[in-house]
C-alpha cells in the first residue's frame, strides 16, 4: 500500500506536466513564441500555417492558429471544428487560462515579441467570444460545448452572451437542445442569468 500511495502523487504530476504541454524543457522558446506573435497577424492562410510549423504544436499555438484561420477564412469549417475542440472542459483547467489571457506565455512576451505583434494578439483576445460564435454556426454538431463553455467563459469585460444570442437565433433547435443537456443547477443559471433562449434574450452584458 505504501509504494501505491508512493506512486499516486508521480502519477499526477505526470498528468499535470501532459496538460500543461511539460515539462519546463519542453516549454517554447524565443523563436517559437515569435511565431506565434506572428499568426496573430498573419494575412493568409499559407503564411498561417508556415508560422504554425515554427511554432510548434503546443495548446496556445493550436488556439491562436484555428482562431486566425477562421478570421482570414470565414467559411473554413476545419478551423471552425477546430477551435470549438480546444473549448476548456473546467474552469481550472490549464486550458482556460490560456483562453483568458492569450499574452500570458511561459517567458515575459516583451523579451520575444515585438509590440507589433502584441496588439494583434490582444485583439485576438477580444475576438475570441465572436470567433466562437461563428465556428458553432459553421459546426453547429459542436453546440453542446459551446453552451457548456458558456457556464465558465463569463467576465465583467466579455461579451460572450451578447455574441451567443446570434447562435440562438441561427440555431435556435440546436442551441435549445444543447442547453436542455445541462445540468438542472446549470440550466437554471443560464436562463435566468446568461441567456433565456424563449426568445433568445441576453441577459448579461459586458461592462463598459
Amino acid at each position: 500500500m505504501k509504494g501505491l500511495w508512493t506512486m499516486k502523487p508521480l502519477i499526477a504530476l505526470l498528468a499535470c506536466l501532459t496538460l500543461c504541454g511539460g515539462s519546463s524543457a519542453q516549454k517554447p522558446n524565443c523563436k517559437e513564441i515569435a511565431a506565434i506573435g506572428e499568426m496573430a497577424r498573419a494575412v493568409s492562410p499559407v503564411d498561417l500555417r508556415n508560422l504554425k510549423q515554427i511554432a510548434g504544436d503546443y495548446y496556445r499555438a493550436r488556439l491562436i492558429f484555428a482562431a486566425r484561420m477562421l478570421e482570414i477564412d470565414r467559411s473554413n469549417k476545419s478551423a471552425a471544428a477546430n477551435l470549438l475542440k480546444l473549448i476548456p472542459k473546467d474552469e481550472a483547467s490549464p486550458e482556460q487560462a490560456v483562453w483568458l489571457d492569450l499574452l500570458q506565455i511561459d517567458q515575459d512576451p516583451h523579451r520575444c515579441l515585438p509590440d507589433s505583434d502584441l496588439k494583434p494578439l490582444g485583439l485576438l483576445q477580444y475576438h475570441l467570444p465572436r470567433l466562437l460564435a461563428r465556428a458553432v454556426l459553421l459546426a453547429p454538431d459542436r453546440m453542446p460545448d459551446y453552451v457548456a463553455y458558456a457556464l465558465i467563459s463569463t467576465c465583467p469585460d466579455c461579451d460572450f452572451a451578447f455574441q451567443m444570442r446570434e447562435v440562438c437565433l441561427a440555431k435556435h433547435r440546436e442551441f435549445v437542445s444543447a442547453v436542455d443537456k445541462l445540468s438542472p443547477d446549470d440550466k437554471k443559471w443560464f436562463v435566468s442569468k446568461l441567456l433565456n433562449p424563449i426568445g433568445c434574450r441576453t441577459l448579461m452584458f459586458p461592462e463598459q
